[in-house]
């Protein structure tokens, strides 16, 4: 057995959920489920080009974040585009 190093982290109930009916569907340990993840992750964040990940979360400035607000709140007709877009 080799040994390693404890890691901590915080995630969200439905990642942990995720996590658990992963592995009891597939009889792994979460460790080795992890340590998996991690390996493949940093693998990708090697291979891939840094341009085309798409982060799974997006960091607003305040600024940024009322201007989105301020967007979202206006009442107007979507665009063609957005229609078109829609249909496909």
């Amino acid at each position: 057995m080799s040994t390693g190093t404890q890691v901590s982290a915080y995630i969200s109930e439905e990642t942990k959920a995720q996590v658990e009916a992963y592995t009891k569907s597939h009889g792994v340990k979460k460790a080795y489920l992890i340590e998996e993840a991690l390996r493949h992750h940093l693998q990708a964040l090697r291979e891939i080009p840094e341009d085309l990940i798409i982060p799974t979360r997006l960091v607003l400035t305040a600024e940024a974040m009322e201007e989105v607000a301020d967007h979202i709140a206006q009442e107007g007709q979507p665009t063609e585009a957005l229609r078109a877009l829609f249909r496909e």
